[in-house]
């Protein structure tokens, strides 16, 4: 199960149970996904198990229970996830900034995420870090990703991404680096975009030059040996 399924399965034991079991359900969720996170600046830091006291978890950073007195998750609301360097895999949801909506720093990096990059990305206005790269990811890149304001780092390289890198805002300050090692991405800063019909009309000019230059000598070839033939023919006349 890939870590953004469980923070939904977390969610969904939350919605549909009410019984005690369903409180160390979400209990295990939490260590779950605590044990598969790294969390390099210590968002996680209060995420610490072993309590036997009703709602300890809901004070957890991030966590919002249904009631403090117990330990149903209402939702989680993570500022940074860092899932890189994981063997996570599959697509990404397309739903999974309703799982994470606050999240400023995404890094799923090094992993083996495939399908198309979800184009609801857009939605996590307080995104200022995105870091896909070293994945599987086909497709286009979504041209809403512009929208994003507040980004300030953003890599999708070793991917196998196709089409025209969008247009983000200048201030970002983008490099080949953050696109590289997608054989399809053009656009700026990448090689420019062409056009198929002007791809079809240059490889046709070029078939023709090619074509003229091993015509050209084939044509004087044959112009030589007729001359030639024609002329062995008039000196046999003379001969005789």
């Amino acid at each position: 199960m890939s870590l953004i399924s469980l923070l939904a399965t977390c969610l969904w034991f939350s919605l549909v149970s009410s019984f005690t079991g369903a409180n160390e359900a979400n209990v295990n969720c939490l260590k779950t996904i605590y044990s598969q996170v790294r969390d390099p600046y210590g968002y996680l830091s209060s995420w610490v198990f072993g309590e036997n006291v009703a709602g300890y978890i809901c004070k957890f950073n991030g966590v919002t229970c249904w009631h403090d007195d117990e330990n149903r998750v209402l939702s989680i609301k993570l500022s940074a996830l860092d899932l890189s360097r994981n063997n996570f895999s599959g697509p990404l949801p397309s739903d999974m900034t309703s799982l994470i909506p606050l999240v400023t720093i995404l890094d799923l990096s090094s992993n083996q995420f495939s399908g198309e990059i979800p184009a609801s990305l857009s939605n996590n206005s307080f995104l200022n870090t995105l870091m896909l790269q070293h994945n599987l990811f086909t497709g286009q890149l979504p041209p809403e990703l512009v929208s994003l304001q507040r980004l300030s780092q953003f890599s999708v390289a070793d991917n196998q991404l196709t089409g025209p890198v969008p247009n983000f805002k200048d201030t970002l300050k983008l490099g080949r680096e953050s696109f590289a090692n997608n054989d399809g991405l053009c656009g700026r800063p990448m090689d420019a975009c062409v056009d198929p019909e002007e791809e079809m009309i240059r490889f046709g000019k070029m078939g023709a030059a090619v074509g003229a230059a091993l015509f050209a000598p084939l044509v004087a070839f044959l112009d030589s040996f007729v001359f030639n033939g024609r002329k062995k023919q008039g000196d046999m006349r003379h001969m005789f």
